[in-house]
Order: structure tokens, then sequence, then C-alpha cells
């Protein structure tokens, strides 16, 4: 297509004959100092906003490098100037350019046409310098024979990300225009935040508007209240300079410049600073502006020179008119200067036309010969990589301050960084508004914005006043969340306005047209900003919309009218399950067993004591007396008239704590009381004290439970939970039709709430309802907040059990809906003040503020199972074990008291000894045994001679026990 019109252009110049494309060197004249000129040709854009400078600059700049020159290259120049939005008046002026022999082209123009710039002379291999294009994109592989001035996109976009965190900005929303340079630096920029990881960023919106037509006629206002809506308070504005100052404008007028907002313009705007201006005169407002703008040493000598001198020779100029753009042209002017000297004689000459079908022999040389040197310009110092693209990049970081002056604050560089000139905290930055301190960068209040919101009839949530006539329609509505939207606004500092649905739903997604209805419906559509009832939480509207931090917590809770009680003999056995009171007797059983157990075993307890003694006696009285109980096959408790040296051994105490007495001990723990009988070893106490802590808990679950299950049958109600409705026929029961509720207990993943879902009566509305359930025999289903107001004083309603599922109330916003941010901090704020809980006592109906009713909340109970209970259970068999090792150790040390005899000197064999007197014990005393073959061993023990006759009796043989 570029041919085209070029063949077409060449077609249409008449007076232009058949070209000839031969090339010729250039002859010298035999003199060698004579010179050999050439033509540079200029490409400006008639919009461009430093055209009448950049004219002024161009004979000044040729005349500087033919005056500087060693003598051999003259430069001479050729100005075309181009309609930037017309193609062919683009094509005319280049080829014109080519016409009059240019060897290379100079563009002070933006990306947007240096492409096609570029395409149309790389054909021809002449070169083409852009000095203010940052499009790295133009510069492509087939573009051999451009070289761009201006550094990339991309290091600006490094400079701005820097600034930001310098300040601690995370959040921004971007305003660009949709040319090139606007839609890199957005591009540029997103990439940074994608390959710096670990940044946390949040970019708030981005908008480009549409950059065709004089600004001034332009309309920005629909771009910017985007921004504002998206409560950015750091905008980032990347356009070219003739759109700056509109933009601006209308900003201004939305309340975009207020304290807390920052502005950051980008080098389209900074390098044109004038365009700014309204004739001379610039707006307070722009004071705090902050910007990025192309480095220049201006305190040089070199800079100092060439202004001076330049200013001295164009009177109409000042030092403003100096924007990098223009000095950029000058230096572009030295470096091709400087190429053509380095190429000498070398160069063939350049009589091409656009229609010629050859090339310049010479433009590769040339052009190689531009980036193989480093050039010292005004700009400092200009060096070029591989690619013909700067090689290194130096912003300005500037602040716009009165009168109409951008002042430097900071530096950035490719190499180093952000060098802010003075601490965060100092007053050397202006920012919008006249503060010297930093934004915080962030919204804290919803200054200027008008929401609609989303609200329905729902007491005590939300309600309409009867025959209101206020002007104020907000005035006319009550209730919890107007109260609460009240206060919103005052802390936040918005208007509002409630938008009610036309079916007064909440919002149910219909499965059939796969659409909500109800005032979910109408935010989705865009009707509303926010939802502020009391809108339940769940996953299926999650995955619509966005919702608050809850401001209260519901659940859902079954309430059922009162009813006369029927007579239960056996109530008192109803806290506890069948299997619970059978083990809690086998517990009895076996502790008063292991009791017992204890005190004949353990050498402390009193049965233990004394027969040991009985056992181990070595008086004569005691031998003869153990000989009486084999021969006569008798117990020792039988030996009622044989006398013995210790003390009380045939007295029946030895067994006070026998089984029927442990019995009645354990048994008296159940009422509070002791026995007689106590356990004397540290053993049979510790068992005794784990029972009595068993009985203590025990007794306490059963109070506890036997109190609910009173009052629930003095009641009448005949069920305790949400699942026995499904095993009764009693009642009936109801939820509202297409409700939270009937949604949240139908996705439950117990199978038992869906099919009450299926078996409830689906209510119209919540006042069919409460009439039902005052009706009796009804159960509602609902969520617990509504059924407690509207059954606030009615003391013959009773909830079922607890909450069966638990959700929170919040208010609803539409997906990465900027507000949601603010509205989560108000909500924790009036949380942790108990505004809450103060609104729902404000709208309690009954006159004491008392809704509470003695047996109003009773609960739900189920008697006790052993799964409930197993813990006591556990706990007296730890118990037990404990005290086995007790005893274990009450074993080791009696038997290290007990005196050695002949055949039992060590421990062990003292031990061996008193475990079979145990044994002994167990089987004459306590079992049937024949005594007979104890014979032996007893007549070994006690010293009998084989004819029967005992030892003779010496006092020296006595040991007391």
């Amino acid at each position: 297509m570029l041919w085209l019109l070029v063949l077409l252009h060449s077609s249409l110049l008449s007076a232009q004959t058949t070209p000839n494309t031969s090339e010729t060197t250039l002859k010298t004249a035999e003199n060698s100092q004579d010179t050999t000129s050439y033509t540079i040709g200029f490409l400006i854009g008639k919009r461009n906003t430093h055209k009448q400078v950049i004219d002024r600059l161009i004979p000044y700049a040729i005349e500087t490098f033919n005056n500087n020159s060693a003598g051999q290259v003259k430069l001479e120049a050729v100005v075309r100037f181009y309609d930037e939005y017309s193609m062919h008046s683009l094509i005319e002026a280049s080829c014109s350019l080519v016409s009059e022999g240019a060897v290379a082209v100079i563009s002070p123009d933006g990306s947007y046409n240096i492409g096609t710039q570029a395409d149309l002379l790389g054909e021809l291999n002449i070169p083409l310098i852009s000095a203010v294009a940052t499009d790295p994109h133009i510069k492509r592989s087939s573009r051999t024979s451009l070289l761009l001035m201006s550094p990339g996109d991309e290091y600006q976009s490094n400079a701005i990300l820097d600034l930001l965190q310098f300040y601690h900005w995370h959040e921004v929303s971007l305003v660009a225009s949709d040319t090139n340079y606007g839609i890199n630096g957005v591009n540029f920029f997103q990439q940074l935040l994608t390959l710096k990881s670990g940044l946390e960023f949040v970019i708030k919106s981005i908008t480009f508007f549409n950059a065709v037509g004089h600004p001034d006629t332009m309309g920005f206002r629909n771009t910017l209240q985007n921004v504002k809506r998206s409560l950015s308070r750091v905008i980032i504005l990347n356009c070219e300079g003739r759109y700056g100052r509109m933009i601006l404008e209308q900003a201004n007028e939305l309340g975009l410049f207020e304290k807390g907002h920052v502005w950051i313009v980008t080098d389209g705007i900074t390098s044109s600073p004038h365009a700014l201006s309204y004739e001379n005169y610039y707006p307070t407002y722009y004071e705090g502006l902050i910007g990025i703008y192309p480095y220049i040493d201006t305190t040089s000598k070199s800079y100092k020179v060439f202004k001076d001198k330049i200013l001295s020779a164009e009177r109409n100029l000042t030092a403003a008119s100096l924007a990098p753009h223009v000095v950029l042209t000058y230096d572009a002017v030295q470096i091709l200067g400087a190429g053509l000297e380095a190429s000498g004689s070398n160069l063939t000459k350049q009589d091409l036309e656009c229609s010629s079908t050859d090339s310049w022999s010479s433009g590769e040389g040339f052009f190689s010969s531009l980036l193989g040197k480093n050039h010292e310009g005004i700009t400092g110092n200009v060096s070029f990589t591989d690619e013909a693209l700067r090689d290194k990049a130096a912003y300005k970081i500037v602040n716009f301050v009165n009168p109409g002056l951008f002042v430097d604050v900071g530096r950035w560089t490719s190499d180093k960084g952000l060098i802010m000139y003075n601490d965060v905290d100092s007053t050397s930055v202006q920012f919008l508004g006249g503060v010297n301190q930093h934004p915080v960068g962030v919204a804290t209040e919803l200054q200027g914005l008008h929401l609609k919101l989303g609200a329905t009839t729902n007491p005590p949530f939300a309600y309409k006043k009867i025959n209101c006539t206020n002007i104020d329609p907000n005035k006319c509505w009550e209730g919890i969340t107007p109260d609460i939207v009240a206060e919103f606004s005052k802390e936040m500092n918005f208007t509002y306005e409630y938008v009610e649905p036309s079916d007064n739903e909440y919002g149910y997604l219909n499965p059939q047209t796969d659409k909500w209805n109800g005032m979910i419906g109408d935010m989705l559509e865009g009707k509303t900003d926010m939802i502020t009832m009391d809108l339940s939480v769940s996953f299926e509207r999650k995955t619509h919309i966005d919702f608050t931090v809850a401001f209260m917590d519901s659940g859902i809770s079954l309430v059922i009218r009162g009813e006369s009680s029927k007579s239960n003999s056996f109530f008192f056995l109803s806290p506890f399950e069948l299997m619970v009171w059978t083990m809690i007797f086998a517990g009895f059983i076996a502790m008063s067993l292991i009791q017992n157990l204890f005190n004949k075993l353990s050498p402390y307890g009193e049965y233990g004591q004394r027969v040991h003694a009985m056992q181990t006696c070595k008086c004569v009285r005691c031998a003869i007396r153990r000989r009486a109980k084999i021969e006569q096959n008798i117990k020792l408790r039988d030996h009622r008239n044989i006398e013995c040296m210790i003390a009380l051994a045939a007295d029946d105490r030895r067994d006070e704590m026998n089984f029927y007495n442990a019995l009645f001990l354990n048994a008296a723990g159940f009422v509070g009381h002791g026995a007689e009988s106590m356990p004397k070893s540290p053993s049979g106490r510790l068992i005794l004290l784990t029972w009595w802590f068993f009985v203590l808990l025990i007794i306490c679950m059963y109070t506890a439970t036997l109190t609910a299950f009173i009052t629930l049958d003095r009641i009448g109600i005949t069920i305790d939970n949400a699942k026995q409705l499904l095993q009764q026929h009693k009642y009936s029961w109801g939820m509202l039709n297409h409700s939270f509720v009937e949604a949240l207990l139908r996705n439950n993943i117990d199978p038992d709430y869906e099919k009450i879902v299926d078996g409830a009566l689906k209510l119209p509305n919540m006042s069919e309802g409460i009439r039902k359930v005052k009706q009796g025999g009804f159960v509602l289903i609902d969520e617990t907040p509504l059924i407690s107001y509207d059954l606030m004083g009615e003391c013959d309603m009773f909830y079922i059990g607890g909450e069966i599922q638990t959700f929170d109330y919040a208010f609803g916003l539409p997906k990465s809906s900027p507000y949601i941010a603010l509205f989560n901090t108000q909500i924790i704020k009036l949380r942790e003040q108990g505004y809450f809980d103060g609104l729902w006592k404000k709208y309690d109906r009954t006159p004491d503020h008392s809704s509470d009713c003695d047996s109003h909340v009773t609960g739900g109970s189920t008697a006790l199972n052993l799964l409930t209970l197993k813990g006591l259970f556990y706990f007296l068999c730890f118990g037990i074990f404990v005290s086995m090792i007790v005893f274990f150790f009450e074993l080791v040390v009696a038997t290290s008291k007990d005196p050695p005899d002949d055949k039992h000197r060590t421990f062990w064999g003292k031990f061996n000894r008193r475990i079979g007197l145990k044994i002994e014990d167990v089987r004459t005393e306590w079992f049937s045994y024949p005594y007979s073959k104890l014979q032996k061993i007893d007549e070994e023990r006690d010293g009998i001679s084989e004819n029967g006759t005992p030892p003779a009796y010496d006092p020296g043989n006595l040991t007391v026990l």
C-alpha cells in the first residue's frame, strides 16, 4: 500500500522527469581544503508543539556545525512540513526530501509516523534519525536505517515505578492516549509489575482516550469518571503534550485535584510545558504536579554556551523554549555532521527518487559510522547499541510550582536508579493542595460520589415510614441498615439514594435462565452500586458478587409454639441413654471389687497388715493356732477362743473393708456422704478419690440435662432437633420460598437437610409463617435474627435445638469494586465500637427492651450417650492403672522393712516369701482349699517335728510386727 501511494504521488508530479537512478562519486576540487556540501532533510509535523522553535533552531544548528567543521564537510538544510494525520502529506514531504538529495533525514516528531518514514526511507538506504520517538517496537529488524535518539518507553516506566516505590504508593490508575506513545507506556508498566515479583501494586483502572481531533473540542469526562469511581489517589497521565491541558482541566472539575491526590505526568507533557498554559497563564491547581522529564544537564558548560548563543541569536526564544525535543534535534544535526566527516570522500551522491528501484549504496556505511562513535552533545554523552537504540537513559523528577515552572527534585538513571534530592519528609516537593507531606496514596473517603444503593422492606433491617412526606426520600427509610448507611455517609462524605427492586427480592439465581432477580440482579445490570441489606453470604452469590466483611452473625433456627405437657413417670432416667446407665452400674460394681482387693492385698491395708502378722508370728501359740487351723480344717476367723500375741489378730476389723462395705462406700458417693469404713492403704485411697471425681462429673451432667428435659416436658415439645422432623407426623414445617435458608439447607452435605427442604411447606412471605406458627402444630424454619424480631415478647414460642447452620450478613458489591476496602474498614471500626449491637437494641419492639422471656430460649436437649461420656470411663481406667502402680510400690516398701530369716535374707527372697503368703491367704481364706496340702509347708515354717510336737516355748523367738 505504501509503494502504491508513492507511485501515485510520482505520477501526480507532472514536472518531474524520469529519475536517473545512477550514482556518481562526488568530485572534490584539486585543493584538498575544498569542501563538500551535504543536504540534511527535516520532516516536521504541522501540529508539533515545538514546530516554530525547531524551525528557528535548524539554521543555527547547521551554522554551528559548519563553523566548527574542519572545512571538508558543509551541511545544508531542507525542511518539509506535513500533516500528521495525512499519509499522502507525509509521503509527499518525504519524497520531496529524497528528490532534494538529502543524505539523511531528521524527524523531531513522535512515534506515530516514524514507522512510515523509516519504511519509506529505509528502502532507499537513507538514514532516518528520530530525535523524539520512544517506541522501541518501531525499531524492527527490517528498519536498518532508523536511529532513535531518545530512550525507549521502558526506561520511563522504570523511573515511574521507582518513584511509586519511593513514596510507598501501591495503588495507581493509568490514563493514556490510544497512540503508540500512550499504549506502550501502559504495556511496559504492566510488564514491569509482572517481571518484578514481590511488588504489591494494584492497578485500580486503565483508561485510554481516542487521540483524534483538536484537544479543545474533545471531552475526557467519561474517561476521568472511571478514574474517579476507582477511588484512585495516584494517577499517571501518559499522553502527548497537546492533550494535557484539557485533561487536567476536566479532572480538576471532577474533584481529582483535591488534597490527597497525586498526578504523575510523563515526558510527553513535561517536555511541552507551554502546552499546559492558557496564553501564558498557568492555573494554580497545576501546583503539585510531578513529572518525568528527559535529563539534560543544564549546568554543563556546553549547554550554557549553547543557550546563550541561541537566545542571543533568536530574540523571540526563551530558556523555557529549549525543551529536550528541541535540544535533541540540535544534537542530531551535530551527530550527522560528525558521521559525514568520518565517512570522508567515500560517499556517493544521493540522486534517487521515491520511485527508484535502487537504493543509495553509501547509505549502509554512512549509517554504521553513526553507530560506531560516542558523541558528546548538549544532552550529554550520546551512544547507541548495535540495534541503533540509545544505550543509556536519564530522567529528571520534576515538580510543578508557581509561576508555571517544573523544578528539579530528583534524578533517575538506568544504571543508578532513583535519587531524590531530599528525604521523603522534607518540604522540597510540593503536592496537590499546597501540602508538602506526601499523601498516603489510597482513598480514605468517597468525597463527591453519589451511590445508588439497593434496598427492600424487611424489618428490622429496613422499612419505610408510613405516609412519609420528607423532602429527602432517604429520611423515609428506617431500620438497622439505613442507620448504618447514614453513618457511612457521615464518615466517608458521600451522597446516596435507595433503589428498590421491582420484585422486592434479595436475589435468586434462576436455573433455567441463569439470571439473577432482585437486588442482586439490579446490581449486576448496573442499576445500583451496592446492596445495603442483610444480605446472606453464600458460595453461589460469592461467585457473582463480592461481599464486605460481616456486620452481623446469623444462623438458621426452628421455632415452635409450646403445648401442654404429658405425664412421664420415669423422666428422671431421661438424661442418660440405657447404655450409659449400664456402664455406670458396671463401673460401680468394678470399683467396689477393686477397693476390696486393694484392702486385702495391700501390706498397708487393715486386712493385709493383720493377716500378714498372723502368718509370720514366731510364738508357740501362733504356731499351735496355725496347726489347729489345718487339723480342724477351719479358717482364721473361726479361732475365736485361741489367744495370740498379735493383738486383735482374730478381730473382725481386719476385714472391715470387705466387698459389702466397699459397695456401701462407693454408693454413698452418689449422695455426697461417706461411710464408717474407709481404706487405709494409699492405693485404696487413690482408687476411692478416682471414683468420687467420676461421680462428681456424672452428677453435674445429670443435673444439667435433667433440667432441660423437665423444661421440654413442661412445654409439651416432643422434638428437640431438626432431624426429628423427619421421624414424626405431629408437626408440619415450612420456610420461605426461594429463600437463602432453602438454598443453604439444600446444599448441605447432610442429606437429611435436603429431605427437610423437600418436605417443607414453601411460604410466600414471613407474615404467613408467623401466622401459622402461632396457630400451633407448625415449625417455622428461618434466619435467627428475623425470627427473634418477629416473635419478640411471644413467650409461648420456643426454639428447637440450637442453630443448625451459621452464616454472615454483609453488604454486596460488584466484583472488583474499588469501594470494598473502605467499607470494610468502616464496618470493622463500628463492630469494635459495639455500634451494631446498639442498633439491635434500638429496634427492639418490646416496651422495656427486654425481649427474652424466662422460657423463650430453651434450646434442645438430647440424652447423653456413651460416645459423649466415654472420656469419664477412660478416666476411671486410668485411675485404676495408677493405683496398681502405687500398690506395687507398697509391696516393695513393705518387703524392704521385713526382717530376714535363715531362708530369706535377700530382698527378692523376702519378696517371694511375702508373695507366697498372699497366695496362701487367697487359697485358704478366700476359697476352699484342702488344708492337708499345706501341712508340710506350715510344719516347716513353724518348726514342728515329725511326731507333731511343737518346739519349746522360747520368748526370744518372738517377733512383734
